[in-house]
């Protein structure tokens, strides 16, 4: 996979992907998000907090494109950190999940869907000290125009040096992986299940931005299919 840092461009293949979720400072919020997936999707409250998912990082993509099974799927924007040569990176990606599977299982609703992320990455070392002002922004776009889906500052996250001490006591822990670092409350009423997802990190000390803009594909459903001769 190629990668922007400032000027420079580089050539780097990810070894592990590992999605946090639950990682809101906020214990309020994060109570009210575990109730709203229970009673929307039948989803088991987490057995830890934060929860770590350790998924394939051949789901990672750079394309401007996924394809996934029925429309009830749905993104997420997260700031990603991604240990490239033993240096920290940061960019947005989405954690697209598969939102019917979720209720069977967390873990596979992830896996079953690419994970797209930016090729624009900034040094962690770049925003540290203001780490808690830079702000991230998602919108999804369907039939009816484009909605923003989700709004705030990472404030509302721990900072990803935490992560990854919580991380490497679990035993997740790789040299070259990405980490998502969790996602922000939605601000529509429920999921919305969209043709193309938007996604921004926003730091308004530099005043630059990262965006992340995909496409999303159905498959043609095989059970659907009532003579083959229409594929």
């Amino acid at each position: 996979m190629k990668f922007q840092i400032g000027k420079e461009e580089v050539e780097w293949e990810p070894k592990r992907l590992l999605i946090a979720g639950y990682t809101s400072k906020d214990q309020e919020q994060l109570q009210k998000h575990i109730k709203e997936l229970e009673e929307e999707l039948g989803v088991e409250p987490p057995p830890a907090i934060p929860m770590i998912y350790d998924l394939s990082p051949e789901l990672l993509t750079t394309n401007d494109q996924i394809s996934v099974v029925n429309n009830d799927s749905s993104g997420e924007a997260e700031v990603i950190a991604a240990e490239i040569n033993g240096q920290w990176y940061i960019g947005i990606g989405s954690d697209h999940t598969d939102r019917k599977l979720e209720s069977v299982s967390v873990q596979k609703s992830k896996q079953v869907c690419g994970k797209p992320i930016t090729s624009e990455l900034w040094p962690l070392a770049s925003v540290e000290s203001y780490w808690d002002e830079i702000e991230m922004k998602s919108w999804m776009v369907d039939k009816e125009g484009q909605h923003l889906y989700q709004s705030g500052k990472l404030n509302e996250f721990m900072k990803p040096e935490d992560l990854v001490n919580i991380i490497k006591e679990r035993n997740y822990y790789s040299s070259d992986s990405v980490i998502f670092c969790g996602t922000l409350p939605l601000l529509s009423e429920g999921f919305i299940y969209g043709e193309e997802f938007i996604a921004e990190l926003y730091d308004p000390i530099e005043n630059r931005s990262i965006t992340l803009h995909y496409d999303v594909h159905l498959l043609k459903i095989a059970e659907n299919i009532k003579n083959p001769k229409e594929v």
